[in-house]
This record gives structure tokens, sequence and C-alpha cells, in this order.
């Protein structure tokens, strides 16, 4: 006798091609779909997935990034002013370049709350002739100006920095360490948050697709933003 389980929701943590299949069938059976790991697809792809959800009237997610840490909060209160944001991130050779891409640039532009309007590129090689660093200078439609460098090493752990500069602060953030640095006036002050922790992170998006399947307009703003987001850091 065979098992029918019956489900409003699908939730996708793997990141093969049968994962996207699946979420091309959850979407057509008028499932809301979360998929963990976003790397899997490609622009056409995406914008395809987003038409489907789109005509079934369900909600489709993506996890899991940097905007429910505990830095995001204080930052967003902290540097919608900031003209001139610098990002370095020193990577893991294991880790997945596009996907940090779209991850910090989620991160930064809901922060500012601005669009994109050009961008530049630019890669290095390192003496074994791998590319090692790579710059993205992103111009904004709020005037602000985004410096996104990465710098790949083979040991040793991720490290994400953030300055958000304006002509009165400059703000320092170690996203990782949970530690903000504001400096005004001649003034120092320092910001020591809860610790960094992507279980926490996942929870928070998760419960953002809760509230967004039950059609709470902020949650529903998120996912839509998150999608332009994801789709800009896709053509970079």
């Amino acid at each position: 006798m065979e098992t029918q389980v019956h489900a409003d929701a699908v939730y996708i943590m793997d990141n093969s091609k049968d994962a996207l299949h699946f979420a091309e069938l959850s979407l057509k059976a008028l499932k809301h779909v979360f998929i963990a790991k976003p790397d899997i697809l490609d622009l056409e792809q995406m914008q395809y997935l987003k038409k489907l959800a789109q005509e079934s009237g369900v909600v489709l997610q993506l996890g899991t990034g940097y905007k429910f840490c505990s830095a995001y909060a204080t930052l967003s209160e902290l540097s919608c002013a900031a003209k001139v944001i610098n990002v370095m991130y020193q990577l893991t050779n294991s880790c997945n370049m596009k996907l940090e891409l779209f991850y910090i640039f989620d991160f930064v532009t809901n922060i500012l709350n601005n669009n994109i309007i050009k961008f530049d590129f630019c890669s290095w090689k390192n003496a074994e002739n791998l590319y090692n660093l790579f710059h993205y200078r992103i111009d904004c439609d709020n005037g602000s100006v985004v410096n996104i460098t990465f710098y790949k090493i083979a040991e040793g752990e991720p490290k994400l920095e953030i300055t958000f500069a304006s002509s009165e602060t400059l703000i320092c953030a170690d996203v990782f360490k949970s530690v903000i640095k504001q400096y005004r006036a001649g003034a120092a002050s320092e910001i020591t948050l809860d610790d960094y922790c992507e279980k926490s992170i996942r929870d928070c998006y998760i419960q953002n697709f809760r509230r967004a399947i039950n059609n709470e307009s902020d949650a529903v703003r998120t996912i839509d933003k998150q999608f332009q987001n994801l789709i800009s850091s896709l053509r970079l």
C-alpha cells in the first residue's frame, strides 16, 4: 500500500540538478518552495522558477545569507547614509564565490535600500596562474559606491569586513565576529553583538518564508527584494 504525504511547502536542501527539477515539479503542483542553496541556479533558471511561482500563486524563497545575522539590524540603523562602502572578504578555496557574492550583495543593498545602475569587474592571478583576487565596483541609484574585494586563501578561516563611510561617520563591521565600531566627530564607540550563528540565520529565513506564505506584506517584500538582488548578482 502506498503512503501519500500531503504538504503545502517543500524545503529543498540539496544542490544537485535533481533539486532544480524537484523545485519545478513542486511549483507546478502549487507548493511553496524554499531552496536552501541558490547557487544551483543560473539566471535563466532563476527567472523561470520565479515565473512558475507567480503563475501558481505560491512563494519561492531562497536561503541562506547574512541578512538575518546579528550585525544586520544594527548596520541598517547606522549605515543608511553611507556613500562609500568597502567590502573585504577573505574566503577559502572551498567557498562558492558566486553564492557569496549574492549573499554580500543582498546584505549591503538591503542595508542601503538601493539598486545597481553600473558595475565593473577585475580579477588577478597568483604565482600559480590561478585567479585568487577579485574586485567589483558597483554604482548605485542613490549615489553610493560599493567596492567588493574577494581574496582566496588556501588555509584559515573566512573573514568578512565591511566599512560604511559618509561625510560625518565611519562604521567598521566585522560581520563574523559580530563587532561594529563607529567613528563620529572625533569620538569612537564599539558594539559587540550576539555571536554569528549560521543555524539562527537559517531559522530566521525559514520563519520569514512561513510569514510570506501567510501573505504578511513585509515578508513578501523581503523575498521580492532578494530575487531582484540575486538576478542582479548573476549578471555581475
